[in-house]
């Protein structure tokens, strides 16, 4: 795991769209640098994003001209003398490509928050099909009830509680007046990564199932993950159970290592991830050996 020395670069200050806040982040040479805040993020990341690889996402979107996921790398980020776990991966917004959410580009065509549109449908196969039409309507993306299909999907494996309608996009090049799926991207919020404040690193996974709530056309992960298989026919499969606990041996074998080289170099490390390492790494690797139970592997 690299460590990266960012201590003479100011991070990028924006505008939170998260219910968890912003993290510290960085945009060096079109690479982006997160930096843990309330967790692990970046190790949330980047386990996603490493059974994304070993998925059938790719296939999914063969139409798609760039990634259809982000990936993202564990890094061990120094700025202003502190040291922070995160995780790292490219800039997807290349060229003249924009980041468009379905916030945003709702209240530009309607001057309304979807959000609030939504609340007002009852059934949560509704409150799809709104967002889906629309989209398909303004960006001719046939395949969105499909991609929103599979990130609901994915969503419910990774407990990612995060994904408002904020945190939904599509992207945009306004000198050609396109549109293309956005890659999948921000599973900070997945496998109880909030330790400072939903999800104490001391409750159990039993309180944490209890606790959590989806977004954001339903509270319940299932119930709005089958509506939208049932009406797009899009899932994310995995391929293989015990290629997914070796991926996940190999991570957890880097975060240990990594941990081993602080320690013997007296890095102190912000957060929760030096302190509470082994907990973390145990507390994560309960959530993902459930997950792959309930939802089983192709």
């Amino acid at each position: 795991m690299d460590i990266v020395d960012l201590d003479s670069l100011q991070p990028i200050e924006g505008i939170a769209h998260s219910s968890k806040g912003n993290q510290l982040k960085w945009n060096i040479d079109s690479v982006w640098y997160k930096a843990d805040s309330i967790g692990y993020e970046g190790l949330s990341e980047v386990v996603s994003s490493a059974f994304f690889e070993m998925s059938n996402i790719k296939d999914s979107f063969q139409n798609q001209t760039t990634n259809i996921f982000v990936k993202y790398e564990p890094v061990v980020l120094i700025w202003q003398k502190n040291c922070f776990f995160g995780c790292r991966s490219d800039n997807f917004r290349e060229d003249e490509w924009q980041l468009m959410t379905i916030e945003k580009l709702y209240r530009k065509m309607t001057g309304l928050s979807i959000a609030k549109e939504m609340a007002h449908i009852g059934d949560v196969k509704g409150r799809i099909e709104l967002m889906v039409r629309f989209v398909e309507n303004v960006t001719g993306l046939q395949e969105f009830g499909k991609y929103i299909s599979v990130m609901l999907s994915a969503d419910a494996f990774f407990l990612n509680e995060d994904r408002h309608t904020n945190n939904i996009a599509v992207m945009y090049n306004p000198n050609i007046e396109e549109y293309k799926l956005c890659p999948f991207f921000d599973y900070g919020a997945g496998l109880f990564s909030d330790v400072l404040g939903d999800y104490p690193i001391d409750m159990s996974i039993g309180e944490c199932m209890e606790k959590i709530e989806a977004k954001p056309f339903n509270r319940d992960f299932d119930e709005q993950s089958d509506a939208a298989c049932e009406l797009y026919h899009g899932s994310i499969k995995f391929l293989g159970k015990k290629e997914l606990i070796s991926k996940w041996n190999e991570i957890r074998k880097e975060y240990e290592k990594c941990s081993e080289t602080l320690k013997k170099d007296k890095i102190k490390s912000k957060g929760c991830m030096e302190k509470n390492m082994p907990l973390v790494l145990d507390r994560v690797e309960e959530v993902l050996r459930g997950q792959i139970r309930k939802y089983g592997v192709i």
